[in-house]
């Protein structure tokens, strides 16, 4: 399935089981730091759908991703928030404006994961745990 079937599924899980209050929507900026609003959030969507939620104890975000959706979250006056799907269909959350800043180090990683590209590059990343995060699904 491709990245944009799949972003768009889980968009409208969380819309069905989670902000059907207030549901996101899609930010049409095609390689935006920043996938999905409403109201309250600006939000990065993750599929990890290689490992679970406990398999790294959470996930990654990099530096770059952090920098912007704090920044962006400041400027909109909206919480920034990063939300991964995992291989066992949980969705585990963290937001960024209450959580101290991570603890960047490098690491090489693909370029790019939803293009096929296989080429790697160093990339400052933190880690988000999961006693960090909330479990939405």
């Amino acid at each position: 399935m491709s990245w944009r079937n799949t972003q768009q599924r889980m968009i409208e899980e969380l819309n069905t089981k989670i902000f059907f209050d207030d549901p996101c929507r899609k930010i049409h900026e095609e390689y935006s730091s920043m996938d999905i609003e409403n109201t309250n959030y600006i939000q990065e969507l993750k599929n990890r759908e290689r490992y679970g939620p406990h398999d790294f104890n959470g996930s990654l975000i990099e530096k770059k991703k952090y920098d912007f959706l704090v920044n962006q979250g400041k400027i909109l006056n909206k919480i920034p928030g990063y939300v991964c799907r995992f291989n066992d269909n949980s969705y585990w959350a963290w937001n960024l404006k209450k959580l101290p800043e991570p603890i960047w180090y490098e690491k090489m990683l693909p370029d790019n994961t939803h293009f096929g590209n296989n080429t790697m590059i160093p990339k400052m990343i933190g880690d988000l745990t999961l006693k960090d995060g909330k479990k939405l699904i």
